[in-house]
């Protein structure tokens, strides 16, 4: 029998022996059950593409996101208002989404990445070929659930128009791009193994309890649960999505969380942690926090 299981006759004998038979039949059943490997994906995560915002109050959270991360508001009615942010790079929508009676709020779900040369058809046979189960939306994006079982999508870069911007009122800050995005799960190798094989994402650094996967600016980062902590899936939320903006100054930053009683903690000179307007976790960021991350030594195991 070969590599591949395929059955091959006894030479000078124009048949198989009953060993032979018996370990390809046994091959073949152990084909039968493995995973589709990703390497053949043929997806390029190119952006953050959105992501959706569960606010325990829609209007409060709105201004607050306008007012300091100097997003620009598009489509919006009483259920959802759509908060743009972004430079040259390319364009992120966040989905403010009013939390219904008895939701956990707040928190972030169903989270999409921009893929380059978008065809919808080839798409949903390449997530349907991996065993995924393409939930369409539109005809330029899917949604679908990750190993973990987090709703994720691909998207084309045009899914929704950004509006064009018009006058509006000075801000605090101007969000050029997502920083960073942590997810959490039991194994981040085995995530991040399954992220950079289906939308080819370059991987940096490893601590011992986290990885960094690139997406344009931004870097997706799966990250092992403390003891006794949760996933993302079964929390129902990402842990946080954190903001470059354009001008990163540590001492105004600083100052002007505290004024607000958010809660700033220092992180690697480049980023402060803090809470936004809801208590959700999230951070202030340099352009250049994880570049300058990368450098830092492992830390161990969680």
């Amino acid at each position: 029998m070969d590599r591949v299981g395929k059955l091959s006759w006894e030479p000078g004998r124009g048949r198989i022996s009953r060993r032979q038979l018996l370990r390809g039949m046994a091959v073949a059943a152990t084909a039968a059950v493995l995973p589709m490997p990703l390497e053949a994906a043929g997806f390029k995560g190119t952006w953050v593409n959105q992501y959706t915002y569960v606010a325990p109050d829609l209007s409060k959270t709105v201004d607050w996101y306008i007012e300091v991360f100097g997003m620009q508001k598009g489509h919006a009615d009483t259920k959802q208002v759509h908060l743009w942010y972004g430079d040259a790079g390319g364009d992120t929508l966040m989905v403010v989404r009013q939390a219904e009676a008895g939701e956990t709020a707040p928190r972030i779900e169903k989270f999409g990445f921009t893929v380059a040369d978008w065809n919808r058809r080839a798409v949903e046979t390449e997530l349907k070929r991996l065993g995924r189960q393409p939930r369409s939306d539109t005809d330029k994006g899917f949604w679908f659930d990750d190993p973990d079982g987090n709703e994720i999508g691909l998207f084309a870069a045009d899914y929704v128009q950004r509006p064009t911007a018009s006058p509006g009122e000075p801000t605090l800050w101007k969000a050029v791009s997502a920083n960073h995005i942590v997810v959490l799960t039991e194994d981040y190798e085995a995530m991040a193994a399954w992220y950079k094989d289906l939308l080819d994402l370059r991987q940096t650094r490893n601590s011992g309890r986290d990885t960094y996967l690139w997406l344009g600016d931004s870097v997706w980062i799966p990250t092992v649960v403390r003891e006794d902590g949760l996933t993302s899936a079964t929390l129902g939320t990402l842990d946080h999505v954190a903001y470059s903006i354009e001008t990163f100054d540590k001492e105004s930053v600083e100052a002007e969380l505290e004024r607000r009683n958010l809660g700033p903690q220092l992180d690697a000179e480049y980023s402060f942690n803090c809470v936004d307007i809801n208590g959700f976790k999230t951070q202030v960021c340099d352009k250049e926090l994880v570049v300058f991350a990368e450098q830092r030594p492992p830390r161990g195991g969680a």
